[in-house]
């Protein structure tokens, strides 16, 4: 009993204990949300056949909605949403580099040290991931728009 109390705590006391429970809750993460897509498709399958069964005209699915959508020349809600959520990003990661590189700057005027300039350029990163997602928000507008307009 003695040694089992003796290599718990030794366990408990490892530098490893944190970085383990992490990959842990990672794939428990991942492992709930599989097993709870499965359910949803089950139960949207069960739902179908029910009705179905019932001689009512099952709903469409997300599937059969975007394939409408795409057929009568509408955009899928899906892209506007994804420009949406794209631009947004964007907006995001410019203001975050803008401000690597405006509180770098900052510093190194107060410390009055020219190699904190150094960290100006981490700022360089989220602004330019976020300029490239600026122009492809710019890009799938420009093909929303020409999709709405070839009807």
């Amino acid at each position: 009993m003695l040694l089992a109390t003796l290599l718990l705590n030794d366990a408990f006391n490892s530098p490893f204990v944190v970085p383990v429970a992490g990959c842990f809750m990672i794939l428990g993460i991942v492992a709930v949300s599989v097993w709870s897509g499965t359910r949803q498709r089950e139960m949207e399958s069960q739902e179908r056949l029910a009705a179905i069964s019932k001689g009512l005209v099952p709903p469409p699915t997300q599937a059969e909605l975007a394939a409408t959508n795409a057929i009568q020349g509408r955009p899928a809600v899906n892209a506007v949403r994804r420009r949406t959520l794209n631009r947004t990003g964007a907006l995001v990661l410019i203001g975050t580099g803008v401000g690597i590189i405006l509180t770098c700057a900052l510093i190194a005027y107060i410390v009055g040290e020219r190699d904190v300039l150094c960290g100006s350029a981490a700022g360089l990163i989220p602004l330019g991931i976020g300029v490239g997602l600026l122009i492809d928000s710019q890009l799938q507008a420009r093909e929303i728009e020409a999709a709405t307009h070839r009807d």
